[in-house]
């Protein structure tokens, strides 16, 4: 696949062409990329009976450590994950992910409102009405973050 890039200080508007023969998951990925939409990521998790299952990367919430190991939560669902907190943080930063304390990655995307908390820290209400708790030594890098991603704060 070829790529060009062109900058044109004049343009009141960008666009962008795509030109394919046959349309494959690739083009699919890019297309998905420049209308917005996250993309499809995916990542093995177990169930509480051994079985391995396919996660997509946007519809975990949060991952926790705990007890030596990785859980990735879903809306109802928790899977246990190979990959650990550290590695997952920096694989996941383009995705929505950061990290508000020292056991959770929060997918800012699942984020549905967020409450100032006694002792400078914030509590970050999921969409499935679970609390996580922003430590205050990962306020200001969270709030960055959250207004770079989704511009507000």
């Amino acid at each position: 696949m070829k790529l060009r890039l062109f900058q044109d200080d004049k343009l009141k508007e960008e666009h962008i062409d795509v030109h394919y023969r046959v349309m494959t998951p690739k083009i699919e990925k890019v297309i998905e990329v420049l209308e917005g939409d996250q993309v499809r990521l995916h990542l093995y998790g177990k169930t509480e009976k051994n079985e391995q299952i396919l996660i997509r990367i946007s519809d975990i919430y949060y991952f926790e450590y705990v007890d030596k190991r990785t859980f990735a939560y879903l809306k109802e669902e928790v899977y246990q994950v190979q990959e650990s907190l550290a590695k997952l943080e920096v694989e996941l930063a383009q995705e929505g992910f950061v990290r508000i304390n020292k056991s959770n990655l929060v997918n800012i995307y699942h984020i549905h409102s967020i409450k100032p908390e006694v002792n400078m820290r914030v509590k970050a209400i999921m969409e499935n009405k679970e609390c996580l708790i922003i430590n205050r030594s990962y306020k200001s890098r969270f709030q960055q973050y959250l207004k770079e991603r989704r511009n507000v704060l």
